[in-house]
């Protein structure tokens, strides 16, 4: 089965593409492909990444600060996110891409990107780091959360 076949790196694109849509992007399957250099996405991942790390500390807090009121919560929450989005649609945009080509552009081009961090195993590396960060933070959030 192809899922037991899937490297570190694209366990970490599938989080990150998850951090993506679950901010309240939309995916939509007729759109086209992002026309940019496997280089400038790579760089607008890990720009991405760098992105989402204050913005989950910042949901942490809010977790930490109304633990007791889940109703103030999630409207704080949804007040993020919109601000989330916002930013997050600006950095796409200085790219020349939209968040939905940003998605689809690894599947499209999988094969170059994993090449091209075969070939730059230090973006590789800043890429796996990011994640890891990511992942923890997630995880406290979400253990904040239960």
């Amino acid at each position: 089965m192809y899922i037991k076949k899937v490297s570190k790196f694209n366990m970490r694109q599938i989080l990150v593409l998850f951090l993506i849509t679950a901010f309240g992007l939309t995916f939509s399957p007729d759109i086209g492909f992002a026309d940019i250099s496997v280089d400038s996405y790579c760089e607008l991942t890990i720009q991405s990444m760098e992105q989402e790390i204050p913005q989950l500390q910042e949901l942490i807090a809010l977790a930490n600060q109304y633990s007791g009121d889940p109703q103030t919560l999630a409207q704080q929450e949804e007040i993020k996110r919109a601000e989330f989005d916002q930013a997050k649609e600006a950095l796409f945009s200085s790219f020349g891409v939209t968040a939905e080509e940003y998605v689809t552009y690894m599947g499209k081009n999988g094969r170059a990107v994993n090449a091209y961090l075969d070939a730059n195993l230090a973006v590789k590396q800043e890429i796996d780091d990011l994640a890891a960060q990511i992942d923890s933070l997630l995880q406290e959030y979400e253990s904040l959360k239960e």
